[in-house]
């Protein structure tokens, strides 16, 4: 009687490039990765391509691959996989928008103008005075240092403090308009 082999046992005979060790890993892994991928992409030819495709960087990387635990590492994988796909379809759709098509382009202007006014008016004071002082009227940290009493490096912290808030303020405004850029009829 035979008795199934661990997936470190199985790893370690891939490494030793045993295949049918690795068609003993993908027989045992395939559907569910597949069923995991179907799931979030909807597309039967795009799951079974990107599960294919994560066996064969597997086998291809199996001398330098550190894995301790193979079902984490594979569904790992297949999740980053996935988020590559959205991240290059949404690419992709951004790269087919006509810019000649987009009548309301000078809006979109003058509301990212008034979300970013209202966004910076959210900022602490000093930080708001900072980031004004560098961003609209262009000013060098060491200008900026001299002017408010400060050293330069409370001054990038400022900035570095500004920009992250707006980030995050203005992420909802921007998510918005790529969407309605994508999905709206002009």
């Amino acid at each position: 009687m035979d008795v199934p082999l661990t997936d470190i046992e199985l790893l370690q005979l891939i490494k030793n490039h045993n295949q049918a060790a690795f068609e003993s890993l993908y027989r045992l892994y395939w559907k569910r990765l597949y069923d995991f991928v179907y799931v979030k992409t909807h597309d039967g030819n795009v799951a079974e391509e990107i599960v294919q495709d994560l066996f064969v960087t597997l086998w291809e990387k199996r001398d330098s691959l550190l894995i301790h635990n193979i079902q984490s590492y594979l569904f790992a994988s297949a999740r980053n996989r996935i988020i590559d796909y959205y991240r290059q379809k949404t690419f992709d759709e951004l790269d087919n928008v006509e810019v000649e098509d987009v009548n309301d382009y000078p809006i979109f202007l003058e509301e990212l103008q008034q979300a970013l006014q209202e966004a910076v008016e959210k900022l602490p004071p000093k930080t708001k005075e900072v980031f004004r002082l560098n961003r609209f009227e262009g000013q060098s940290t060491r200008q900026i240092a001299n002017r408010l009493q400060l050293t330069e490096r409370a001054v990038e912290y400022h900035i570095t403090q500004a920009l992250r808030t707006l980030k995050t303020l203005l992420k909802e405004f921007l998510i918005s308009v790529i969407y309605y850029c994508l999905y709206s009829t002009f």
